[in-house]
């Protein structure tokens, strides 16, 4: 196994453990994306992204952020309201789609 693949499964899993009890309705995609030593989270919202939800979601990425000491984390949120699509938001590596 390449060491790139090793960093996107490595990626994928650490954001998915993260999620675990974290999940809500409104949360419809969350994606990702390793530039050199900073990892995005983008997570695409359904309806209005509340503090409450910015708080939860970034404690997400500070559990993503201790598996990765090395790098360095951004956190976007994106409302996308159903039905629009959500793909022209995904970034290469998709940790999360719910069903619609």
């Amino acid at each position: 196994m390449d060491d790139l693949w090793e960093l996107r499964v490595r990626l994928l899993l650490s954001i998915q453990r993260a999620l675990l009890g974290q999940v809500t309705p409104n949360i419809r995609v969350v994606t990702a994306t390793m530039v050199s030593d900073t990892i995005t989270l983008r997570f695409i919202i359904d309806g209005e992204i509340s503090d409450r939800s910015r708080q939860d979601l970034s404690v997400v990425a500070t559990e993503v952020i201790a598996d990765f000491a090395t790098h360095q984390i951004e956190v976007e949120f994106v409302r996308c309201d159903e039905p629009r699509a959500t793909a022209e938001w995904h970034f290469d590596h998709l940790a999360y789609m719910r069903r619609d």
